[in-house]
């Protein structure tokens, strides 16, 4: 399978991810998660963060990932891959940090799952499409809506955000962060 005609497959640009973690505090990151790690871009991305930001040489990474190809990039990469589908990942694992480009088409429900795993503590850091809390018409995106009221999350709408991406796609996408 070439990845690149993998339906939801969007390598994250490095403008969003400047946007989604300017408000990290990466002192207090040890552990992070990327549940839908395609090629690596946003681990890869948190490591040089925690470096620049901390002088800290290591920072534990898990990374889960469905496409066997990409798993492969992501091993050959040296990143470590937990599990292959972030909707049945279960773990007794604190992350500090979730940090997610869910696919687009299953956003509220990796949202909702990465909730879920916070409820204990720690931060999200989302990229959802928009339309995904614009438009709120399946039970999934109402529960989302709600549990984002709930836990006082942050949504920044960023229109266009893809448009000089790697694989480029004309979607404006929500900002999400939580911090619980």
């Amino acid at each position: 399978m070439n990845i690149w005609n993998a339906e939801d497959f969007y390598p994250t640009p490095e403008s969003l991810l400047d946007k989604i973690t300017a408000g990290i505090d990466w002192r207090k990151v040890g552990t992070v998660l990327e549940p839908s790690a395609g090629k690596g871009n946003i681990a890869e991305y948190c490591k040089r963060q925690c470096k620049r930001q901390t002088y800290r040489d290591y920072l534990d990474v898990d990374c889960v990932e469905i496409n066997d190809e990409l798993q492969k990039t992501l091993r050959g990469k040296e990143l470590r891959v937990v599990h292959d589908d972030f909707l049945t990942f279960h773990t007794f694992k604190h992350y500090d940090l979730i940090i997610m480009n869910p696919p687009f088409s299953e956003g509220d429900l990796h949202l909702l799952h990465a909730i879920e795993m916070c409820e204990n503590g720690g931060q999200i850091a989302c990229i959802l499409n928009a339309e995904t809390l614009r438009n709120p018409y399946t039970n999934s995106r109402r529960l989302l809506a709600k549990k984002l009221n709930d836990v006082g999350a942050s949504i920044r709408f960023i229109n266009d955000a893809f448009a000089k991406a790697e694989r480029k796609a004309k979607v404006d996408v929500a900002l999400v962060n939580i911090s619980i």
